[in-house]
């Protein structure tokens, strides 16, 4: 039976991979919330945002270098707590992945749909919208089908050429704008509580794309070692590309001009049409909208490996869903992760139209609307592996030092928690208003139901097996080629025993 195509994607494919999924392209696009929260300090957000996420990723980060799986975070959550946990973790992250597939699409809609509007002042017909959403699905999927050392190339070009492209603007902006001033660099400019609201508003889920590239690790060169390190890279140049774009914006116009930089959908518009003329700009805007459909793929790639991963293991029982074909790709699972995608938006879509009918407002709050269940259900799938790491060190032999151990395991992870629950109180549950509360409560009966679904499957022991306790059971067995383990002692729950992978 063919498998994922090991040593098929290099190092800087995984840095693209992993910048795709946080889009710092629509940088200038997405900065809106930071100058409306922290006014002249909007870079602070996305600063203090990216060095939290640096510091509550470092359990997911320890993990890759423990294992290459293609499940991503369940496998940490499973080493950790068990099959349960695990299977709890892989079914809320796909529920993520179904809404971000959403959101995804309903971002094209409305960043075309508006761009023309706040230009030319014409709203374009419902039915072309609709097209729209529907082809970033179908260009989402045609990425996922190819070869993975074809698409990471694609990527690499595509995404690196555009932000090339991006900061050509941003720099150009900056050095003819005469409203330069240190004050965007001090953030005592304004009250820290600004500064705290935007972070935990926007500035630190800005980043949550960044385990795209967990999802490739089986076809990872290297990626035991390097994996981290293309995550912290590209983590690290996407901030550099987002802060930027604030700064520019904020540089653009005067002071007393800021709120309609602030209160625009697409802020660059506003700020950057008094620099750069607005047919460039609408260029610029149908080039990120090019650019974007080709990097969901590589989130959409990281769902079907999910979702073949399940397969693998028996949680989901299908031999259908679990064929990989003969150019490595999980090209069933993508194609069921197509059709279920298309059936939410399809429901979505009907739901927002027929209680809001169709306007420049409407395509942008389907985006939100579907962006704050992908986010719910991202905290979800997060919880649990982050604590994985420290009960799988309890239980095994790995040479890690104590306070290692200690600070990776249970000190960020507490920490992480904490700062979960005060960004989910400030992002999700200050406003619940319509249709929002709609979506929040759709995101909790989908986790209900996932407690459920395992729970009942555990009753029938129906689980299936754990793939990822087999890989780390392997690597302990072959202590000389990976001197984090001292000793194996990883047996697979019940007994079980995996014959090939």
């Amino acid at each position: 039976m063919p498998h994922l195509r090991k040593n098929s994607i290099r190092f800087l494919g995984m840095v693209s991979i992993t910048v795709a999924g946080v889009l710092p392209i629509i940088g200038p696009i997405e900065v809106a919330p930071f100058i409306s929260n922290a006014s002249s300090a909007a870079i602070w957000p996305v600063i203090l945002g990216y060095a939290l996420f640096v510091l509550v990723s470092i359990p997911i980060l320890e993990y890759t270098r423990l294992v290459e799986f293609a499940g991503g975070y369940y496998g940490l959550a499973e080493i950790g707590f068990g099959i349960p946990a695990g299977k709890f973790t892989a079914l809320a992250n796909y529920f993520f992945y179904v809404f971000w597939q959403t959101a995804n699409a309903f971002f094209i809609g409305w960043l075309a749909v508006d761009t023309i509007y706040l230009i030319f002042h014409v709203l374009l017909p419902v039915w072309i919208w609709g097209v729209l959403v529907t082809l970033t699905l179908l260009v989402t999927y045609l990425m996922v089908i190819q070869p993975i050392e074809v698409f990471s190339r694609i990527l690499t070009f595509t995404i690196l050429s555009t932000l090339a492209v991006i900061v050509g603007f941003i720099v150009y902006i900056i050095l003819k704008t005469p409203y330069n001033s240190p004050q965007f660099l001090n953030p005592t400019s304004v009250p820290f509580t600004n500064i705290a609201l935007a972070t935990a508003v926007l500035g630190f889920y800005t980043f949550t794309g960044y385990g795209s590239s967990l999802f490739y690790a089986e076809e990872g060169v290297k990626a035991k070692n390097d994996l981290w390190r293309a995550i912290y890279i590209g983590l690290s140049i996407s901030a550099i590309v987002i802060a930027l774009s604030a700064y520019s914006e904020l540089a653009s116009v005067p002071e007393s001009e800021l709120n309609s930089v602030s209160s625009s959908p697409l802020p660059q518009l506003v700020a950057w049409s008094h620099f750069v003329p607005e047919t460039v700009l609408l260029g610029l805007n149908f080039l990120i909208i090019v650019v974007s459909l080709i990097a969901f793929g590589g989130g959409g790639g990281s769902q079907a490996r999910l979702l073949w991963a399940m397969a693998r293991d028996g949680f989901i029982r299908s031999k259908w869903l679990s064929e990989i074909n003969e150019k490595g790709i999980p090209l069933r699972s993508a194609t069921m992760n197509l059709i279920i995608a298309l059936i939410t938006v399809g429901l979505t879509s009907f739901f927002l139209l027929g209680t809001y009918g169709y306007s420049s407002q409407t395509v942008a709050l389907a985006f939100y609307v579907a962006g704050t269940s992908s986010t719910i259900l991202w905290y979800f799938h997060h919880f649990v592996p982050e604590f994985g790491l420290y009960a799988f060190l309890r239980k095994n032999n790995v040479n890690f030092s104590k306070f290692r151990k200690i600070f990776s395991g249970l000190i960020i992870p507490i920490g992480g928690m904490i700062l979960f629950i005060y960004t989910f109180y400030q992002g999700i549950l200050g406003d619940l208003v319509e249709p929002y509360l709609t979506f929040v409560i759709v995101s909790f009966i989908l986790l209900l139901g996932d407690v459920v679904y395992v729970l009942y499957k555990r009753r029938k022991n129906s689980l299936g097996e754990s793939t990822v306790k087999y890989m780390i059971a392997e690597k302990g067995k072959t202590s000389s080629e990976n001197s984090m383990f001292i000793d194996n002692g990883l047996p697979l729950e019940g007994g079980t025993t995996k014959k090939s992978i």
